[in-house]
């Protein structure tokens, strides 16, 4: 495994360099990427992508620095600007099968204005990876970044980012930019049969650079059959937007695998999260805690419009989460959230498998106690020391300790008496309609592990137990 180095800090700062007020552009990735020959049987992505480009199966790829698609990240300073913005977006296209190979500073970056057409199959998924051989590795690049136009709430409930402009600067680095708009229903892309393994770089103290970042991405983007592996910090993480996510599988990360805030407003169903199993382990690489899902709208971060609602998931924790120094909850659903969580199972947290705090509004500890709005429907917990601990004794919880097991399809063998529940989606505009099942957990018990949802297109052997 490489050394888990910082990602450059000495990166130029993003900076406004239109002429008049409704330009955008930004100077922070300042060399323009030249697509590579038709007939090019290797291609290094770095630089700024300006016009449509697709990376085509059978080329080897390299992600030598930030590749950036668009220019959609400078601050835009009126509604003529975001016109501007979305003219000129393009659109990185690729094919199923292509494996793009990370040196230690590449991360992608998707504008606002500009799209990711990356669509595998079963047979043929796409792979974001690092350099060296194999997928075991830890921190190694930096990460797969998209920002959109969708909304994102402020701290301490100052509200939405703007009724048409919004600028907010994203975490991972200066390089980042901004992200963050109007429009609920933005389209990204689509990121279909999606692995993204080994990534993860920390910038500086909480900005760190997850697997997969959601940066205001409308539900127009579709986010379906991904998996993030070996992530340094979180494997998904939604800032404010409304984005929709199916089908993850999320291994190895060595902080949370599912975490949003800053107002995300969305649902997520059909998810596997699992630790790292390796029982030589003695706790996360990182300065990190690792949980399965956090939501955080406590204290400075107090933003109560962060609303999700999240079904069928199977977690199964590990010898990282239980160490003395970092014991910690399967769940962590913490200050004024609106979390409805349904139809799953958690295991193997010595601490506690659920844990939902109170929060205050500011950051002095002096105002009244203002609790989570959090319903658990059918859950069912088992091995974990203190099942449950809550602050606020009105949350509505449907929990049921069950001595369970997974088997090799990832299936639950046993709920003891739990019934599933058809979830009511969280109203971000999409219509989004949950699957209706009749099971907890992600996979249906009796699924052969060869004909599982995930089978065929994951990395092959990370969801050994």
């Amino acid at each position: 495994m490489k050394n888990q180095t910082l990602l450059a800090s000495a990166i130029l700062s993003a900076t406004l360099v239109g002429c008049g007020s409704s330009s955008s552009s930004n100077d922070t990735v300042d060399n323009t990427f030249t697509p590579c020959a038709d007939s090019a049987t290797e291609c290094v992505l770095k630089g700024v992508l300006k016009e449509d480009f697709t990376l085509k199966n059978g080329v080897e790829y390299t992600l030598d620095d930030v590749f950036q698609i668009g220019e959609g990240n400078g601050e835009i300073a009126d509604a003529a600007g975001i016109t501007a913005v979305k003219a000129a977006g393009v659109t990185l296209t690729i094919e199923p099968g292509v494996e793009v190979n990370a040196n230690d500073d590449g991360v992608l970056l998707v504008t606002r204005g500009s799209k990711l057409d990356a669509e595998g199959t079963a047979a043929n998924p796409i792979t974001f990876a690092s350099s060296d051989a194999g997928y075991d590795g830890t921190g190694e690049w930096g990460g797969v970044v998209i920002q959109g136009f969708a909304p994102q709430y402020g701290a301490g409930d100052t509200g939405v980012c703007g009724t048409v402009v919004c600028n907010v600067a994203g975490e991972g680095g200066d390089f980042v930019g901004n992200y963050g708009g109007a429009d609920k229903a933005d389209n990204s892309g689509i990121i279909k049969y999606v692995r993204i393994a080994e990534a993860g770089k920390v910038a500086g103290p909480n900005n760190e650079l997850n697997g997969l970042t959601l940066q205001g991405v409308g539900h127009g983007t579709t986010v379906d059959y991904v998996q993030v592996h070996g992530n340094l910090d979180d494997g998904i993480e939604w800032f404010g937007g409304t984005v929709n996510v199916t089908h993850a599988v999320l291994t190895n990360n060595d902080d949370d695998d599912i975490d949003f805030d800053e107002g995300y407003q969305g649902n997520i169903q059909h998810v596997i999260i699992m630790k790292d199993q390796d029982d030589a382990r003695t706790g996360p690489y990182g300065s990190n805690d690792p949980r399965a899902i956090e939501a955080n709208s406590s204290d400075e971060d107090y933003v109560p419009q962060t609303a999700a609602t999240i079904a069928n998931v199977s977690i199964l924790g590990s010898k990282i989460n239980n160490v003395l120094d970092s014991e910690e909850p399967g769940m962590r659903l913490r200050g004024s959230v609106t979390a409805n969580i349904y139809n799953t199972v958690v295991a193997g947290f010595t601490d506690q498998c659920v844990r939902i705090d109170y929060s205050d509004d500011d950051a002095d500890d002096t105002t009244a106690k203002i609790p989570s709005v959090v319903n658990l429907t059918n859950i069912v917990a088992s091995d974990c020391g203190s099942t449950f601990k809550k602050e606020n004794p009105d949350t509505n919880v449907n929990l049921v300790e069950a001595d369970i097991t997974f088997d090799t399809a990832f299936a639950l063998t046993s709920n003891g008496t739990v019934a599933s529940t058809t979830p009511v989606a969280t109203d971000n505009g999409s219509n989004f309609v949950f699957d209706t099942t009749t099971y907890v957990g992600a996979v249906e018990p009796g699924t052969a592990a060869a004909s599982a949802w995930y089978a065929d297109w994951i990395i092959d052997g990370s969801l050994d137990q």
